[in-house]
């Protein structure tokens, strides 16, 4: 067998894996239906490349999964407080972040990580313009709400970079925030 064929197998196993989840029964026939349709959908289909866009760094990963955790406990906490007892008139806004992020991969975790979060919504990539339009359900009282809504979100994508993010759109944020010397 040839690496590339044994590179494969994985891919048969997972495939085996669903279809016998999909019927529900791990019987004999069952495993060996999903051998064989694994076997052919991974013949049939040749294997792609998605090309590497960066190292996924597992320290700023946690930190990155530590704050979005709290984060949304935070923010699901609030939109529940506006929800159960509405003492003020919600101050909708659609805010538009500038956004370093380059890759696909990077922008993709970004827009999630905000539509996840209760009371934001990523209506919009412009890439373009590396702007993400963002739907906030209340930017709150003050001048400064909307910069406040923009610098959270800019946070967010400060540890999605950190770590998921290309050497090059690292480093420029490094260079951009003044800690260059940091790795």
């Amino acid at each position: 067998m040839t690496m590339s064929r044994l590179h494969r197998l994985p891919m048969v196993a997972w495939l085996t894996v669903v279809w016998v989840g999909l019927w529900g029964s791990p019987s004999a026939a069952n495993v060996l239906g999903g051998l064989a349709v694994g076997a052919g959908v991974v013949a049939l289909l040749p294997p792609t490349r998605v090309p590497s866009q960066g190292l996924v760094r597992p320290l700023a990963l946690l930190r990155f999964l530590g704050f979005f955790a709290f984060d949304l406990m935070r923010a699901s906490a609030r939109v529940a407080g506006q929800v159960l007892c509405p003492r003020h008139q919600l101050r909708q806004a659609v805010v538009a972040v500038p956004v370093r992020g380059a890759s696909d991969r990077l922008l993709t975790l970004l827009a999630n990580a905000i539509s996840l979060t209760p009371g934001t919504l990523t209506l919009e990539v412009d890439r373009p313009r590396s702007t993400l339009y963002v739907h906030v359900l209340d930017v709150g009282g003050g001048p400064d709400a909307v910069e406040q809504v923009r610098a959270s979100i800019l946070r967010v994508e400060r540890l999605a970079i950190l770590a998921v993010g290309s050497a090059d759109c690292r480093k420029a944020l490094l260079e951009d925030t003044g800690q260059a010397g940091r790795t």
